[in-house]
């Protein structure tokens, strides 16, 4: 009967110690780590020291790298220029910060690296950005969360992403903690699944790995067993689902083009989709199944077999034009490059020269005020457009569509493309050039208007 008791009595004790653990995790963790400190407090103070840790990098010259949602228009002859928010996102680096703002340098990209990521250049053109402009995932990107900080930091920012309701961001982040520190195991666990309303599961926590496309990088999350299970049931049919979509990006492949489904991306990105997707989905069954493994790589094998069409075409293309004088030669060539576009008309490099083929066939005049063969520019017109939809501040596709239409004596249009042209290079670039144009176009449209008086 004692023993009995004795058993009792420490399982009401068990579980009473259990019920104060849980009843506030946070408190519990950073009672642990921050001598009880406010969650609220220990967030904002670790957000309130990213300045003066930006700070510390540059004042030895390590500039942090980042991305951000803007663009810089307007620069003057110093780089300075004015900030734009953007929904693509774009390479900066950061030179200089004080408590209220930071510099950010745009790098422009100049390829790629080993396994497809893009590289970049440095510029002298930059911007100055609150720290509130700076999003959590891409201040992740940039913060070193390795072996060298210390838990309690990343406990820190842990809490901070959690208050940005970034939840996995901050998940990741506290992984970091909960698999070196086994003091720290039990507290972090119990953190996170307080935040995700997650029962905390009596065997332990379970990693689950997700595969970062963005950064090229295998990233791991704490999960219960319940949603681990649930995750690969969603992996499955997430395969599935995406393995569709790359066959509709793909399209016809098979016979001579120009084919009835063409691809809706461009070919270089099939591929690479295609390579992430094995890397993202390899331990799945789905992809385990040889009849879409089979699938995928007589896919790439198209892929590869059509680029090399392409150049060989593209080769065929050039030799078609002797004299560049020969307007007849000039059209035969644009024709043909029609043709090759249809192969991979998401390729905006080859639409680009396609559009060329055309405006050299149209020939603007040098002053830009008429042409030879409206048709030309006419044709030209809708593979600038479409290219534009791509790269909507690209200055050079800008100042040709505004060639074009000045070119068939629609100012209107011409002055839309070279004001932006303007804004967004001011008097570097394309800039002087659209003036210089613009100043042509109004000349031209003044002699206009006094011959019909």
């Amino acid at each position: 009967m004692r023993m009995f008791q004795t058993a009792l009595m420490a399982g009401i004790i068990a579980t009473s110690f259990a019920g104060s653990l849980l009843a506030d995790p946070a408190e519990d963790l950073f009672a642990k780590t921050h001598e009880g400190a406010k969650e609220s407090k220990v967030a904002s103070e670790w957000y309130d020291a990213l300045p003066e840790w930006v700070s510390s990098q540059t004042s030895k010259n390590q500039f942090p790298e980042t991305h951000l949602p803007y663009i810089v228009e307007k620069p003057n002859d110093d780089g300075l220029g004015k900030a734009k928010y953007s929904k693509d996102v774009n390479k900066f680096q950061i030179r200089d910060a004080n408590k209220r703002e930071f510099s950010a340098y745009m790098m422009v990209r100049n390829g790629v690296d080993a396994v497809g990521r893009p590289t970049y250049d440095q510029t002298n053109t930059f911007i100055w950005l609150s720290w509130k402009s700076w999003p959590a995932k891409y201040i992740l990107e940039t913060y070193p969360i390795g072996a060298g900080t210390k838990d309690a930091e990343l406990i820190a920012m842990g809490a901070w992403l959690y208050g940005e309701k970034e939840n996995e961001l901050a998940n990741r982040v506290l992984t970091q903690v909960h698999e070196r520190n086994d003091e720290l195991k039990p507290l972090v666990a119990a953190y996170i699944c307080d935040k995700e309303k997650w029962d905390l599961p009596a065997d332990g926590m379970k990693l689950w790995n997700v595969w970062d496309i963005e950064y090229q990088k295998e990233r791991q999350i704490l999960v219960t067993p319940d949603e681990y299970e649930k995750r690969l049931k969603e992996r499955e049919k997430a395969a599935s689902d995406r393995f569709k979509e790359l066959l509709r990006a793909r399209g016809d492949y098979k016979g001579r083009p120009p084919r009835r489904n063409q691809p809706t991306m461009q070919l270089v990105l099939v591929e690479w989709e295609i390579k992430q997707f094995k890397i993202k989905f390899g331990s799945s069954d789905f992809l385990k199944d040889t009849k879409n493994s089979d699938k995928l790589q007589e896919i790439l094998d198209s892929i590869k077999d059509d680029l090399a069409v392409i150049q060989d075409n593209l080769e065929e293309a050039r030799k078609k034009v002797t004299d560049n004088g020969n307007p007849n030669q000039l059209k035969e060539k644009a024709e043909y490059m029609e043709g090759i576009l249809t192969i991979d008309p998401e390729d905006m490099n080859l639409r680009s020269q396609v559009a060329n083929a055309w405006y050299a066939w149209g020939n603007p005049a040098p002053h830009g005020n008429g042409c030879d063969r409206a048709e030309g520019i006419k044709k030209a017109i809708p593979h600038y457009e479409r290219i534009l939809e791509v790269f909507p501040n690209n200055t050079s596709f800008l100042l040709a569509m505004g060639r074009c239409y000045q070119a068939l004596e629609d100012s209107k249009h011409a002055r839309g493309y070279y004001e932006k042209v303007i804004e967004l290079d001011g008097t570097k670039g394309s800039g002087p050039t659209a003036k210089a144009l613009i100043r042509n176009m109004d000349q031209n449209d003044a002699n206009r208007a006094n011959k019909g008086k």
